[in-house]
């Protein structure tokens, strides 16, 4: 296998489109008088597409995401260097998976393993633990790699991927021969958990549109971080994993009605969501601060300099992300002061 670039009508759009966006109302600067249009869209090439064609002003992401999009632009987007404030909502502790609300004894049995995944060390003499590995494998993959996963994969002379010859769907991700797996107790499994293990299925949503820890290849391979430790607890249960992709907002959707197990599809924590679902313990791939910001058109980012500076914009965010609660809580509440 080969390194393989993600695909989508979103880069392509951008190497199409010569002229640079103009953005929707003239750029930042002095908070207009009109009201934040807060856009939200399933899917983020639906977000890239309406910045490269000038029908907003900004898209709301988080700090990955964003830079990879600036990378692949040509110069069409800049950083606009505000970040919404975290500190408002707790510590950050991570992504988390979600299983239906009250899956209490499923959730015990994947916090265990992401115990396990966030501690133990892939090798002794390197203080990097498994999902910290896949992390940087993943990212690789998705051609948007950095200095630490770089410096990773160097130090235990790792190939991007695992290529293991094993008559698995997903046997790609993750070489599972070696790894640690804890100890579970599941013989009062109830619930979904039960149905996992009679049926031999862990059943998993995604929107492979969040690279590294989701993507699609452009070959239709479904890849990322998530999918390696979604992979990893499958294991850890004694099941297969099955993936199934949809828009994000469908995601939790498709847990709370059963049609899946549970989600691993780059969820931060949200009061409203834990009090809907249940939410694993949180996991974090490398040791970058996580932020997130907004992009804009690279000629209009000079505009702005502070929050108050996207009141009155035309912004785009993705449906029920944290960026949608981001945007509202500390954009469009701007509009009262």
């Amino acid at each position: 296998m080969t390194n393989k670039k993600i695909t989508g009508i979103v880069l392509s759009a951008i190497m199409l489109l010569s002229a640079g966006c103009a953005g929707g109302s003239n750029g930042g600067g002095e908070a207009a008088a009109k009201k934040t249009e807060l856009e939200l869209v399933t899917t983020l090439d639906q977000a890239i597409l309406a910045l490269s064609t000038g029908k907003c002003d900004a898209v709301a992401l988080d700090g990955t995401t964003a830079q990879n999009y600036v990378d692949q632009s040509n110069g069409q987007f800049a950083m606009s260097g505000i970040n919404f404030d975290l500190t408002m909502y707790g510590d950050y502790e991570g992504t988390v998976a979600a299983a239906k609300k009250g899956e209490t004894s499923l959730m015990d049995a994947v916090d265990q393993c992401i115990k396990m995944a966030t501690t133990e060390k892939f090798d002794e003499n390197f203080d990097y633990n498994y999902y910290t590995v896949w992390t940087a494998q993943a990212k690789k993959q998705a051609n948007t790699p950095d200095e630490e996963s770089d410096k990773i994969l160097a130090d235990l002379n790792l190939s991007e991927y695992y290529d293991i010859p094993v008559d698995d769907t997903y046997s790609y991700l993750i070489d599972m021969t070696n790894l640690k797996k804890p100890e579970l107790d599941l013989s009062n499994a109830d619930g979904v958990l039960k149905n996992v293990l009679d049926k031999g299925v862990l059943v998993i949503a995604t929107s492979p549109d969040y690279p590294a820890s989701e993507f699609i290849t452009e070959d239709g391979t479904i890849y990322g971080s998530e999918m390696m430790l979604a992979k990893y607890v499958a294991e850890c249960l004694g099941v297969k994993l099955q993936i199934e992709t949809m828009d994000f907002n469908a995601v939790l959707t498709a847990v709370d009605t059963g049609k899946v197990d549970m989600a691993f599809s780059g969820f931060g924590w949200k009061a409203d969501r834990a009090e809907a679902f249940e939410l694993s313990t949180g996991y974090v791939g490398d040791s970058t601060v996580a932020f997130h910001t907004l992009i804009v058109p690279a000629d209009q980012a000079e505009n702005y300099k502070t929050l108050e500076d996207f009141v009155g914009k035309h912004i785009i965010a993705q449906a029920s992300s944290l960026q949608q609660m981001y945007v509202e809580d500390q954009i469009v509440a701007l509009e009262e002061k």
